[in-house]
């Protein structure tokens, strides 16, 4: 009975060790794998069901995607409200100086400073949802780069309308530059700036977001597009790629 139970421990022990052989020359041949097909290989293993992993310390998540996703959707929502607190401001401003009841003017100034001080905290908050995307950006790239957007509609700043010089605080997104940008001028990023998706000249703002741009980063111009600003001037959108 001994020499039975002797047996089937040796035969359990060759049997670990086979299975853990095997087990080991799979992870170093799905390492090999990774390292020469990457991206092939990731959408493999997250077809199949594999969203998080670790062969030899390196780390694939693939919700990283998704959160990117929702940063993308929370911005959307944070734009168009910041847009939607700017138009309420100027509307405000405008029927304040119509007014001339005092009391009323002074309830309108009210409501202003209200106003522009929920604007102000939502460019706060969209200041942090660029930097959060900027980073799970950075970790998409390095599991599968080419979700990363290469191209995109980027807000420069405003020009005045005869469109010869940039207004005071413009250019807001790049580094101080000409009023002339020729297709292939080189831009560099002087504060994380969304990508935007293809959409009306009137509506660039409203766009889908693709990405965004890093602090640092250069970009090359594709095109120039403008939009008219209610109180004068123009909106400057430039179609730049990374390259």
């Amino acid at each position: 009975m001994a020499t039975e139970k002797s047996k089937l421990e040796t035969y359990g022990a060759v049997t670990k060790d086979v299975v853990s052989a095997l087990r080991d020359s799979v992870l170093f041949f799905l390492f090999l794998l990774l390292l020469i097909t990457p991206t092939t290989i990731q959408k493999r293993l997250v077809s199949a069901g594999f969203t998080k992993g670790s062969i030899g310390g390196f780390e694939w998540e693939a919700q990283i995607k998704s959160a990117a996703e929702e940063t993308k959707t929370v911005g959307q929502t944070v734009g168009q409200a910041n847009e939607n607190y700017s138009k309420l401001i100027e509307r405000l401003s405008e029927l304040e100086k119509k007014v001339t009841d005092r009391t009323v003017r002074a309830e309108l100034k009210s409501i202003g400073d209200v106003a522009e001080t929920s604007r102000a905290e939502l460019m706060t908050a969209d200041r942090a949802l660029k930097r959060s995307l900027a980073t799970q950006q950075q970790v998409v790239a390095q599991i599968a780069s080419s979700v990363v957007p290469d191209s995109g509609w980027m807000f420069l700043g405003k020009v005045t309308e005869d469109k010869s010089a940039w207004s005071v605080g413009s250019p807001q997104t790049v580094n101080s530059t000409s009023v002339l940008l020729p297709p292939g001028s080189t831009l560099t990023v002087r504060d994380n700036a969304y990508l935007r998706a293809d959409g009306p000249s009137s509506a660039r703002s409203s766009a889908a977001i693709l990405g965004v741009v890093k602090v640092g980063e250069t970009v090359k111009v594709d095109e120039l597009d403008y939009s008219h600003a209610k109180g004068g001037g123009w909106f400057v959108w430039a179609k730049v790629r990374h390259g």
